[in-house]
């Protein structure tokens, strides 16, 4: 495994640790491999029930690591780039998408380039308050290609994808959540256990019953109003049909609890 990218399971949690802090955390691919194994851990093994993916350091990360000549953007003529995207990043972020369980990103400071690419693959992002996010592509002669533009423009809408991807402007932690791409935001003090609050407080919940909310979620957002009403009728139809007498039980008992 790459010193680079550390890899940790801690009570369900596949925790992933980006650890180039000299480098900004810039990515290169033995890094990302780190990663996208953690993804099909997280698919194959029961045991594990949320993917933590993190950064030590003052960037979350600056980018893909241009420099060292990994990736598609090392590849020599139009036909072999979009083949390494499809093979490597464009594979790896649909996984993420794909996988039936929680992706969870802790973004701690800057988040550039392809970090905000996989941020869109992910579940949920927390940002801390210094976090902030940008799309410099436009800064070396293209865009963001591996989701930058599409899962971006499909998160926050068109003027803010613009506003990255066309103006090569950033985005704070606060107005992020406002557009959309960010869930929560954390003061930097709190944030690392605050993140780990909500990845324990994930692992409590059935884990059946989360992979049919992100598939039908996912469904939704491409259907009217009707068929997506359709959606969650027959994905709710098994769901009810079991005996759910014990989820019950717990719901009421912390109810009780509370009063």
């Amino acid at each position: 495994m790459s010193q680079l990218a550390l890899r940790e399971d801690k009570e369900g949690v596949a925790i992933v640790t980006l650890n180039r802090p000299e480098k900004l955390n810039a990515i290169n691919n033995a890094m990302a491999k780190v990663i996208f194994d953690a993804v099909e851990d997280l698919r194959e093994r029961d045991d594990l029930r949320v993917l933590l993916i993190r950064s030590t350091g003052r960037y979350f990360t600056a980018g893909f690591d241009i420099a060292s000549g990994d990736g598609p953007r090392g590849a020599k003529g139009g036909v072999e780039q979009r083949k390494q995207y499809r093979r490597h990043l464009h594979a790896s972020f649909d996984e993420m998408e794909a996988v039936e369980k929680p992706v969870v990103m802790a973004i701690q400071g800057p988040c550039l380039d392809v970090g905000v690419e996989m941020a869109g693959s992910c579940d949920f992002r927390i940002a801390a308050e210094s976090a902030t996010f940008g799309l410099p592509e436009i800064d070396i002669g293209v865009i963001a290609g591996s989701g930058g533009t599409s899962r971006f423009t499909r998160l926050c809408g068109v003027g803010w994808s613009k506003w990255l991807s066309m103006a090569g402007e950033k985005m704070d932690a606060r107005t992020a959540m406002m557009a959309g791409f960010v869930q929560a935001v954390h003061p930097d003090d709190k944030f690392q256990d605050e993140v780990w609050a909500f990845c324990q407080r994930l692992i409590t919940r059935p884990p059946e019953v989360q992979g049919a909310a992100k598939l039908a979620v996912e469904l939704c957002y491409d259907l009217d109003r009707q068929q997506g009403r359709n959606v969650e009728r027959i994905v709710n139809t098994p769901l009810m049909m079991r005996d759910n007498s014990d989820l019950v039980a717990k719901v009421l008992s912390r109810g009780k609890k509370k009063s």
